[in-house]
């Protein structure tokens, strides 16, 4: 397909592995969180053997565009998911410029996917051109904003939080025996404090209900993708140890100058010591020494991220269907609505020619 004066390829793999080293280049380039680096998707795709297609866009033989897609049955449909979904994190779709977004769009279309996702950021170049794509018929509406700590150069903590709740935080501190900050930035460093991640993490999720990333299903992926960040230099879990025991961390991830907290956990014995709070204030007033001006909070808002945000942005439930479908409306009010009913629905709607 030719777009203005160049020509760009449309391909697709089942197996990312000849084109990691272009796509950890193109995340370098445009990516602005950690879930579209090869090391996230391949290892949830490793680790939960799910079937995927990674849809590339080439200009000149440039990856310019690249989407991981899972994909699963819905009776005679075929529902692509983008990698990612399910695991409380941000999701973008990496593209350099508008017309590979458009290219790449086009050729998940053409392959008779549906596609969805659960928090795709809604100021990503990509999900943007989706929404007025003439490929796809899209509902995308927020599921809720992310909120962001924004701190300039020489800001630390006090420069967003008041005197007297700082003075309470440091108060807290003084009142254990011993209160330290370990931060885990190492492979070998996060090897040693594995068990205690493991630990915190289970008496956390266990009295809130929350998913537990760190155990299967997810726990072999979760493991191997913070060694691969380690390694990248991309890590940095801040742990609270208190009274000689680690009792609470925050997993930071880097990408460029955002952090993106991914996983934070507490044991209830520390609760009144108001761990989130001093482990958002570590990060707050380390942002210079550590390179990031964004504390990013992930999803999944609470009291404690709005109390610290300044800013932030919106992620989107997406459901799209491709618009030349004979009754692609419809098919778009089930996925969103019902998508179970799609099992049932009969053959002939799959198999539709497009419209002319």
């Amino acid at each position: 397909m030719k777009t203005g004066a160049e020509t760009v390829v449309a391909r697709i793999h089942t197996d990312a592995q000849s084109i990691l080293a272009e796509w950890h280049s193109l995340a370098e380039r445009v990516g602005t969180v950690f879930s579209s680096r090869p090391g996230f998707v391949s290892n949830v795709v490793d680790a939960t053997a799910l079937a995927c297609d990674y849809v590339e866009i080439r200009r000149e033989d440039r990856l310019v565009a690249l989407a991981a897609l899972s994909k699963f049955k819905r009776g005679p449909f075929t529902l692509a998911k983008v990698v990612g979904t399910g695991l409380g994190v941000p999701l973008e779709i990496l593209s350099d410029d508008a017309e590979a977004s458009d290219a790449l769009l086009r050729a998940i279309a053409d392959q008779g996917y549906m596609l969805s996702a659960d928090s795709m950021i809604a100021n990503d170049l990509t999900m943007q051109r989706l929404l007025r794509h003439s490929s796809w018929n899209v509902h995308a509406p927020i599921r809720e904003s992310v909120p962001v700590v924004e701190l300039g150069p020489g800001q630390k903590a006090s420069s967003i939080r008041s005197a007297k709740s700082l003075k309470r935080l440091r108060q807290y501190r003084r009142g254990a025996t011993a209160f330290e900050f370990e931060m885990v930035t190492g492979v070998e460093h996060l090897e040693s404090r594995w068990a205690d991640i493991e630990r915190v993490a289970a008496s956390a999720v266990e009295r809130s209900g929350r998913v537990n990333y760190l155990v299967p299903p997810h726990g072999e992926f979760a493991k191997n993708f913070l060694r691969c960040e380690a390694r990248a230099g991309t890590l940095c879990v801040v742990g609270l140890v208190i009274d000689g025991v680690w009792s609470a961390h925050e997993v930071g991830l880097q990408t460029g100058t955002r952090m993106e907290g991914w996983l934070t956990h507490y044991d209830a014995s520390v609760g009144k010591l108001q761990p989130g709070h001093q482990m958002i204030e570590w990060f707050a007033d380390r942002h210079d020494e550590l390179g990031v001006r964004w504390l990013d909070q992930g999803v999944g808002v609470n009291r404690i991220k709005t109390t610290w945000a300044n800013t932030g942005y919106d992620v989107l439930r997406l459901s799209a269907v491709p618009s030349a479908w004979v009754m692609s409306g419809t098919m778009l009010r089930i996925l969103y609505t019902a998508p179970q009913v799609l099992s049932s629905v009969g053959m002939a709607a799959a198999r539709a020619r497009p419209r002319r």
